[in-house]
C-alpha cells in the first residue's frame, strides 16, 4: 500500500505540521502507534496460520481509527477556514495597495516606465503619449539607448550611456527636442535596475518629468541676470549692492577703479565689514583710534543710510556717495565722479577773486573794443530777431548801404531765402551757434558769397543775435580756377616729391664733368667723353625741371641765353639710341625750310633765353612723338629758322609780343593728326596710345616749355600727310663771352672762406672742389648739426656758407636761424633740388640770402657768391 494513499494510516492519522527544524507530530500519534501494534499483532498470527483472534481487539483497533480520521477532519476543515480567511486580508492589502500605486500615478507629474534587460522599452506610460501629443515612439525610439539623439552634449550622454550599459542607477538624464506643435521640450528621466532572486540584471523602472518650463525659465533668469549685470557695468557710475546681511552681490568696474587698493576684494560674498578692515588696513584709515572702532562707525553709517556725502577715494579722485535701502533690507552704494565739479569750482573761487579786478579792465577796455568792431575787416550785424539794431563798417559794405542806414531794416531784405534764414538764424540767439553760407543780395543787384556765423547776444536787455559776415566771394571764385587744376597740381606734387634727391645726382655728374673739361691736358680726363657726361647730366635734368615748371613750384625759370643750332644738331646724337632703324633723323638749315611770308635770317644767330633743360625735354618729346607716327619707318625732320611771324600767329597768340622769333619745327611723315582731337591734344594725360605706352603729357610738357619762354607751340600740316610741331621762342641777342672761374676774393689777393654743408658726400665734393679752384678756403660739413660745431671750432670766422636746404637732423633753414643768432650778418647761399616759392620766398626773406636751383654751373655758384658778396 502507497504511503500516499489516502487511506493509510499515516494519512489519516492526522496532519503533520511542518515546524522550525522539523516538522510536528499530530496529537492522535500514540493512539495510532497502539493501533500499529495491534495491527501488528493480526499479523503475526495470520503469518503463523492461528485463527481466531479475539474480536475485542479488532473492534479496538477499528475505533482508534475512526477516532483518529474524525479528528484529522477536523483539523482539516480549521485549517481551511484559516486560509480563507488570510486570503481575503491579502487580497484586500493588495487592492489597497493598488489603489496608492493609482493615486500615486495620477497625482505625479511625470510618467513612468520598464525595459527589458536588453534595454527595450516595455511599458511607457500613456501620461507620456499625453505630453507629446505623439506616439512616443516615435520620439524616445525603441531602446533607452535610442535617447543618445535627444541628448545635446555628447560628454554628458557618455556619462549616462556608461551606467546604462553597466546597469546602475541614473537620475536627471536631460533631453531635449522640438514637440509636434512646434515647441521645444525638454525632458528629465531617472531609473533604478530590477534584478531577479539571483541578481541578475532584468531591466530598468523608471520616471520622466516635463522640465520644459523650468529650463525656459532658469534661461531667461540667466539672460536678465546679464543683461542687469550689463547695463550696471555700462553706466558711468560705481555701483555696488549688499545684501541684508552685509554680503557683496553685485559690484561694477568703476565702482572697483574708484578702490584700486580693495579692487581685488571687491568680489560677490564678501561681508562689508570684512572690505571696510582691509581697507583701514591697507591705508585707507588715518585716525588715531582702534581700527575697529573706525569699521564699527563706519558700518553703523553704512545701515543708516545717511545723506550723500563728497569725499576724495584712493584714486585719487573726487565722488559724491549716496547708499540706499533696497526693499529687501540691503544697500545700494553709488558713486558720482564729480572731479570735474570740485575742478569747476575751484576754478570758479579763483575767478570771483579776480572779477572785480576784470570789471575795471573791462570798462578801461570797451572803448578799444568798440574800435576794434568798427574797424574789424568782417561785417559784424546785431539782430534783435525782428530788425538790424547794429553794423560795422565792414557790413555796411558788404551789405551795399551805410551803416546808419541799415539800423532798423529787415535782415531777410538781405538776404537770398531771406525768411528761411532768419528762422534759423534765431535760434542761436537760445545759445545754438550756426554757421553756413549764403548769398547776400546788394541794393545795386550785385550778389556776394558770405560765409555767416550766429551766436547769442544781448540787445537792450534782450536776447538778440550777433552775426559774423565773411565774404568769400572772390575765394570761392578761386577755388573754382584751382579745382580745374587739379590734374596739373597732382604733376606738381609728383614733381616736388622727387625733384631733391635726383638734382643732386645731376649736380655731381655735370659739376665733375666741366671741372674735366676746363683740364683737357690730364690725360686721364677724357675731353670729349666728359663733354658727353655733362649734355647727359642736363638732359637728365629735363624731366624733374618740366615737371616744376608745370607745378609752380621752381624757384625761378632757371632761363639762360641759349645758342639753339648747336643745342638741335647734339640732339642727333642724342636720339639716334632712342630711334627705331628705319628711321633716318635729317637736320635742316633755316633758308630751305623759309615761307614764302615771313623773313629769313640765317639759323646761326638763333639764340632764346630759354631753359635748355626743358628745351631739350620738350624737343625730345617731340622727336618720339614723330618715331611713334611713323611704325613702318621714315624721316624725321628738325628744321630751325629765325623768322617774324605774320599778322594772323599774333592775333592767335594774343599774349606775344611782336619781333623776331626762333621756330623749331619737328616734323614727321606719319598719318597726321585727326581733326577731331586736334583742340585736345595740348591737355594733360589726353593720349590716343594704348595703355602702357603713353602718359599724355608729352605735348603738355612742350606746350609748358613754349608759355615758360614767352612763346608758342602749334600744329602745322593736314590730317593724312604728316605732322608738324612748330616751337616758337623768342629770339634774343648773342651772350657776352663767359668770364671764367675767377677768383672769389674778400679782399686784395686773400680768397673768401666758406662754409660748405650738404649731406650728399658727391655733390660736396663737386661744389669744394669749384670753391678751391676760385681760391677759396672750404670747410665742410654733413648736415645743420655739424655745420655749428665746424663754425664754433673756426671761431665764426667765415666769409659765406653755402647750404643745402633738405638735410637730416638740421635743415638749411634752421642752420640759417641758428646761424643768425651768432651772427646776422653772415651771407648764406641756399642750393636746393626742389623748393615751392612759398619757402623759397622765406629763405630769402633776409638781406644777404640768396637760392639756387641744383644742379648748378660752377659759374653758376660762383656768380650767385660775388652777389652775395658784393652787398
Amino acid at each position: 500500500m502507497d504511503v500516499a494513499d489516502t487511506d493509510h494510516p499515516l494519512r489519516t492519522a492526522g496532519t503533520v505540521e511542518p515546524v522550525a527544524g522539523g516538522f510536528r507530530l499530530p496529537a492522535s500519534l500514540p493512539g495510532l502507534l497502539a493501533g500499529l501494534a495491534g495491527f501488528g499483532t493480526l499479523a503475526g498470527l495470520a503469518a503463523t496460520g492461528q485463527a481466531g483472534w479475539p474480536v475485542a481487539g479488532a473492534l479496538t483497533l477499528a475505533g482508534g481509527l475512526a477516532l483518529w480520521s474524525a479528528r484529522r477532519a477536523g483539523g482539516n476543515a480549521a485549517a481551511l477556514a484559516r486560509s480563507e480567511a488570510a486570503l481575503r486580508q491579502a487580497r484586500g492589502e493588495l487592492a489597497e495597495t493598488q489603489a496608492r500605486a493609482r493615486d500615486f500615478t495620477a497625482a505625479s507629474p511625470g510618467w513612468f516606465w520598464e525595459t527589458g534587460a536588453d534595454h527595450r522599452y516595455l511599458t511607457l506610460s500613456d501620461r507620456l503619449g499625453t505630453l507629446l501629443r505623439c506616439d512616443p515612439g516615435s520620439v524616445f525610439g525603441e531602446s533607452l539607448l535610442d535617447l543618445a539623439a535627444l541628448v545635446d552634449d555628447e560628454a554628458t550622454w557618455a556619462e549616462y550611456r556608461a551606467d546604462i550599459e553597466a546597469g546602475r542607477p541614473f537620475r536627471d538624464l536631460e533631453v531635449s527636442f522640438e514637440g509636434v506643435d512646434g515647441r521645444d521640450l525638454v525632458l528629465r528621466l531617472s531609473a533604478v535596475p530590477v534584478r531577479d532572486a539571483d541578481g541578475r540584471f532584468c531591466g530598468y523602472r523608471g520616471c520622466g518629468v516635463d522640465a520644459t518650463a523650468e529650463t525656459l525659465a532658469l534661461v531667461e533668469a540667466h539672460f536678465m541676470q546679464a543683461v542687469v549685470h550689463d547695463a550696471i557695468d555700462s553706466v558711468s557710475e560705481g555701483f555696488v549692492l549688499f545684501s541684508a546681511d552685509g554680503r557683496l552681490l553685485i559690484c561694477n568696474e568703476q565702482y572697483r577703479r574708484a578702490y584700486p587698493t580693495i579692487a581685488d576684494l571687491l568680489t560677490p560674498g564678501r561681508s562689508f565689514a570684512e572690505i571696510l578692515r582691509a581697507a583701514a588696513e591697507r591705508g585707507g584709515y588715518e585716525g588715531e583710534g582702534d581700527i575697529g572702532s573706525w569699521v564699527e562707525q563706519r558700518l553703523t553709517r553704512h545701515l543708516q543710510h545717511s545723506a550723500p556725502v563728497d569725499g576724495r577715494l584712493s584714486d585719487g579722485r573726487w565722488y559724491r556717495i549716496s547708499e540706499h535701502a533696497t526693499g529687501t533690507g540691503g544697500v545700494v552704494k553709488i558713486l558720482m565722479d564729480i572731479t570735474e565739479l570740485k575742478t569747476r569750482e575751484e576754478e570758479l573761487a579763483g575767478q570771483t577773486a579776480r572779477l572785480k579786478q576784470t570789471v575795471t579792465a573791462l570798462r578801461e577796455s570797451e572803448l578799444r573794443y568798440r574800435q576794434l568792431v568798427e574797424l574789424a575787416p568782417y561785417g559784424i550785424v546785431i539782430w534783435d530777431r525782428s530788425a538790424i539794431r547794429f553794423a560795422n563798417g565792414a557790413a555796411a559794405a558788404i551789405l551795399g548801404l551805410a551803416a546808419d542806414a541799415l539800423e532798423g531794416l529787415s535782415l531777410a531784405g538781405f538776404l537770398e531765402n531771406g525768411n528761411a534764414l532768419e528762422a534759423t538764424f534765431a535760434a542761436a540767439a537760445e545759445g545754438e551757434e550756426r554757421r553756413l553760407e549764403c548769398d547776400a543780395l546788394r541794393p545795386d543787384g550785385e550778389r556776394r558769397r558770405l560765409e555767416v556765423a550766429a551766436s547769442a547776444a544781448i540787445h537792450g536787455g534782450e536776447p538778440a543775435v550777433l552775426l559774423v559776415l565773411n565774404d568769400i566771394t572772390d575765394r570761392r571764385r578761386v577755388e573754382g580756377e584751382l579745382q580745374r587744376a587739379q590734374k596739373m597740381e597732382a604733376v606738381g606734387r609728383m614733381a616736388g616729391g622727387i625733384a631733391h634727391e635726383f638734382n643732386n645726382m645731376l649736380t655731381a655728374i655735370g659739376g665733375f664733368a666741366r671741372l674735366a673739361e676746363r683740364n683737357p691736358a690730364d690725360p686721364d680726363r677724357v675731353l670729349t667723353c666728359v663733354q658727353e657726361i655733362a649734355k647727359a647730366s642736363e638732359r637728365a635734368a629735363a624731366l624733374t625741371g618740366q615737371l616744376l615748371d608745370f607745378s609752380h613750384r621752381r624757384v625761378t625759370d632757371e632761363r639762360e641765353v641759349v645758342a639753339i643750332a648747336p643745342l638741335v644738331r647734339d640732339l642727333r646724337v642724342f636720339l639716334k639710341p632712342l630711334l627705331s632703324a628705319g628711321i633716318d633723323v635729317e637736320i635742316r638749315d633755316g633758308a630751305k625750310e623759309a615761307q614764302r611770308d615771313i623773313a629769313q635770317d640765317t639759323h646761326q644767330d638763333a639764340h632764346a633765353l630759354v631753359n635748355p633743360v626743358t628745351l631739350n625735354q620738350a624737343l625730345l618729346n617731340l622727336a618720339l612723338n614723330g618715331r611713334d607716327a611713323m611704325p613702318d619707318g621714315g624721316t624725321l625732320t628738325i628744321a630751325l629758322t629765325v623768322e617774324t611771324p605774320d599778322d594772323a600767329f599774333f592775333a592767335r597768340h594774343r599774349g606775344l609780343k611782336r619781333g623776331r622769333y626762333v621756330a623749331i619745327r619737328v616734323s614727321d611723315q606719319g598719318g597726321g593728326v585727326p581733326a577731331a582731337i586736334r583742340d585736345r591734344i595740348w591737355e594733360p594725360f589726353f593720349t590716343t596710345k594704348e595703355p602702357g605706352k603713353g602718359t599724355g603729357l608729352g605735348l603738355w610738357m612742350v606746350y609748358g616749355t613754349a608759355q615758360q619762354a614767352g612763346g608758342a607751340v602749334e600744329l602745322e600740316g593736314e590730317e593724312g600727310h604728316g605732322a608738324t610741331f612748330a616751337l616758337f621762342l623768342p629770339a634774343v641777342d648773342p651772350p657776352a663771352a663767359p668770364a671764367g672761374l675767377d677768383p672769389l676774393n674778400v679782399a686784395e689777393g686773400e680768397g673768401a672762406v666758406i662754409l660748405l654743408v650738404d649731406d650728399e658726400d658727391s655733390v660736396r665734393r663737386y661744389l669744394r672742389l669749384v670753391l678751391e679752384e676760385a681760391g677759396c678756403t672750404v670747410v665742410e660739413a654733413s648736415d645743420g648739426r655739424e655745420a655749428l660745431e665746424r663754425y664754433e671750432e673756426a671761431g665764426g670766422l667765415f666769409d659765406a656758407v653755402v647750404s643745402d636746404v633738405s638735410m637730416p637732423r638740421m635743415n638749411g633753414l634752421e642752420l640759417a636761424r641758428a646761424l643768425e643768432a651768432r651772427n646776422q650778418l653772415l651771407p648764406i647761399l641756399f642750393l636746393t633740388g626742389y623748393a615751392s616759392r612759398e619757402t623759397a620766398a622765406g629763405l630769402t626773406a633776409q638781406e644777404g640770402r640768396q637760392i639756387v636751383m641744383k644742379p648748378v654751373a660752377p659759374e653758376r655758384l660762383l656768380q650767385a657768391l660775388r652777389d652775395l658778396l658784393a652787398l
